[in-house]
């Protein structure tokens, strides 16, 4: 890997949607090859979504910075730190993992396990008009992983060390990251892990070892598998509190373990995939994957306080599984024809994507031991379990589709796309017979953009998408059986405007449609009525002035529930556990003078939000701040940083809620942490 390459994107724009330009807030390079042929100006490009970056995520630490990369502020993730609105577990208030919308390096993942930062260098939230660069766009967002990719011209070791106090945190992420020869290169991480006194109450010990090869023998292939493994030990679980009726438990002090010694949790989880990229033809290029992931849990605890008083006195229960597994083999093919005429560019994607999932769950039991203290330590001696007879579920879905994205130099575009999925899923438990279902619906997007001026592009976009729900909470007849797949659909529109050079600013429209899933009159969690998410988004991004790098976003949900549940009384129209409101802002300062040195803040606003189904009471609203300092740093031809944090500065003590369950957790406490990371 010694010779100088060609970028992915040099040669093909965009891997996802064959859009031709530079990043979102990039560097301005020149696409090559195609753009020969069909030219587009900058500014139009630039604002319709991020090229394919893999050959840019490399193995290096020291310089990793999640608001210099932060490209809005829907959600990115770069090693250990978070900025933004969404995750891959939350975005416009849904759940995209659950969903089924994961991807890594663009291509379709059904993600089981953990895959974690020995592989993954970053993951972006894709919402709006960035989600527009993916074919097959789907509702809820998409969550796009990209992987540590193999140093091409030298060996680079990697060190990066994470201490967190009251918490008792340590981790030690150790790397090397070498060319193997001119076309092959190799790189491993390996992380342990350990939380004596972890956040929330619950502690235990981790490891895992991450590893990529990249495989390059022209310009035209490229051959990139990987494998994450992690292994989970004597986690103690923390508990989990339910109230007696309309109100939040007390304070607590949260550096109080209260669960029970003998509750803990072991498990082992494995990712592992091959991506091949290619060119056959001129016109045409070829891209697949398939990977794997999968979880064995050996022993999980579940640690409930029920009833819990508002004095703090709860009946505890802890429910004990039996060996749980869940595995999936998933992938994609697609092939991508981009062809010019003139001003016009035509995009064909043609693909196919599978997943085959199987899971057993259930068979626990639980143990009642009376009347106890939350947020006080209370020594219960660990009682003999007789499970119960476990279940199993087998999901085969396999959905292939054609879109075709049309565009006119410094007009804009559009993209039209079909599916038709084929869905099915047996479901029984073990050693009995099995029950059956099938589903075999079209799905459908669209999605156009206008390029108003240079600053301005306007865009809407319509998809409807075939998605699971999760599990089943703890407490109801089928507790932990994955739910049926149902339909969504989602219609959104927005703009994008580029106040300043480097400063970007969008707002952002929303309607989603789902199934609304609660407990029915015989305590079977299931579909009970309908619900719909409207919304408004904003994101602003960039540097306004020398030195400073704003990340700052904001969302407002409503979230409504209908069907005969609320028209009888039994729940309430508001959907409990979506604030209405969230605010996420992000600074950073570093004045050129400084020489390396940075100030970070950080502020969450969440609003008040309805805590429980039937709308009677309300949790009030939380304000969070966050601040830290960089350095960065060389030592002979050694890069270093060093970061420091203080998390929650004010010590806001109090709870979230899971309003659908009722589920109280606490909220994080303040905590200083410190990083260490260098290359050399």
């Amino acid at each position: 890997m010694g010779k100088a390459r060609l970028r992915w994107s040099d040669w093909y724009g965009d891997a996802n949607c064959g859009r031709i330009g530079p990043p979102l807030r990039g560097t301005g390079e020149i696409v090559l090859k195609i753009s020969q042929h069909f030219k587009l100006t900058v500014s139009a490009v630039a604002l319709m979504g991020p090229s394919f970056m893999a050959s840019a995520a490399l193995a290096q630490r020291a310089d990793e910075d999640v608001l210099s990369v932060a490209e809005d502020a829907f959600g990115t993730k770069v090693g250990n730190d978070n900025v933004g609105l969404y995750g891959p577990n939350n975005a416009r208030g849904f759940n995209p993992m659950q969903a089924g919308n994961v991807r890594i390096e663009g291509l379709y993942f059904d993600q089981q396990a953990f895959v974690g930062r020995a592989t993954a260098r970053s993951t972006t939230m894709r919402v709006g008009l960035s989600a527009q660069s993916y074919p097959f766009a789907a509702p809820t967002g998409i969550a796009d992983t990209s992987l540590v990719l193999p140093e091409e011209k030298k060996t680079l070791y990697t060190f990066s060390s994470d201490v967190s106090r009251p918490t008792g945190l340590n981790s030690f992420l150790i790397g090397i990251s070498t060319p193997l020869t001119d076309t092959l290169g190799f790189q491993i991480s390996g992380l342990p892990y350990s939380a004596p006194h972890a956040q929330g109450g619950s502690h235990g010990d981790r490891w895992n070892l991450g590893t990529t090869f990249r495989w390059q023998p022209s310009d035209n292939l490229d051959v990139i598998p990987f494998v994450f493994y992690q292994r989970q030990a004597n986690e103690e679980i923390s508990p989990s509190v339910y109230t007696a009726g309309a109100f939040a438990p007390p304070e607590i002090d949260r550096n109080v373990f209260y669960g029970q010694e003998w509750a803990d949790r072991a498990q082992d989880e494995l990712s592992y995939g091959l991506i091949v990229r290619g060119r056959p033809f001129a016109n045409w290029r070829l891209q697949g994957a398939v990977f794997g992931s999968e979880i064995d849990r050996s022993t999980n605890y579940v640690v409930n306080y029920r009833n819990t008083t508002a004095a703090g006195v709860g009946n505890l229960e802890i429910l004990k599984y039996p060996a749980h597994r869940s595995y999936s083999v998933s992938g994609e093919v697609r092939a991508t024809g981009v062809f010019t005429q003139g001003k016009f560019r035509h995009t064909i994607h043609i693909a196919t994507r599978a997943r085959d999932t199987r899971r057993t769950f259930g068979g626990g039991r639980t143990v009642t031991f009376g009347p106890a203290m939350i947020g006080v330590y209370t020594p219960q001696p660990e009682p003999s379990y007789t499970y119960g007879i476990r279940d199993k579920d087998a999901v085969r879905q396999y959905t292939p589709g054609i879109s075709y994205a049309g565009q006119l130099a410094n007009i804009g575009e559009f993209s039209v796309g079909l599916q038709k999925s084929f869905y099915n899923r047996t479901f029984g438990k073990l050693g009995s017979p099995t029950s059956s279902t099938r589903s075999e619906p079209w799905l459908y997007n669209g999605t156009a953009a206008y390029y108003v001026s240079r600053k301005l592009v306007v865009y809407g976009s319509y998809s409807r998408g075939l998605e699971e729900f999760g599990t089943a909470p703890d407490g109801t007849v089928n507790a932990g059986e994955p739910l049926q797949a149902q339909l969504s659909e989602q219609i959104d529109a927005g703009l994008r405007y580029t106040i300043i050079p480097g400063v970007d600013a969008m707002v952002g429209v929303f309607d989603i449609s789902k199934p609304y899933y609660d407990r029915d009159a015989a305590n079977v969690y299931a579909v009970v009525g309908n619900l719909k998410h409207q919304g408004i988004e904003f994101s602003l991004t960039g540097k306004p002035i020398t030195g400073l790098t704003v990340v700052a976003g904001a969302v407002y949900i409503k979230a409504r529930v209908s069907g005969l549940p609320v028209d009888n009384g039994t729940l309430g129209k508001i959907e409990p556990g979506t604030p209405p409101f969230f605010l996420s802002s992000s600074f950073q300062y570093s004045h050129p003078s400084w020489k390396g040195f940075s100030l970070e803040m950080s502020g969450d606003y969440t609003s008040a939000q309805t805590a429980n189904r039937t709308n009677s009471f309300n949790m009030p609203a939380v304000v969070t701040v966050g601040v830290g300092a960089r350095y960065n740093f060389t030592v002979g031809a050694t890069k270093a940083s060093v970061k420091l944090n203080i998390n929650n500065v004010t010590d806001k003590n109090g709870w979230n809620v899971d309003g659908n369950s009722g589920r109280f957790t606490p909220l994080g406490q303040r905590t200083y942490a410190v990083r260490l990371s260098a290359d050399f």
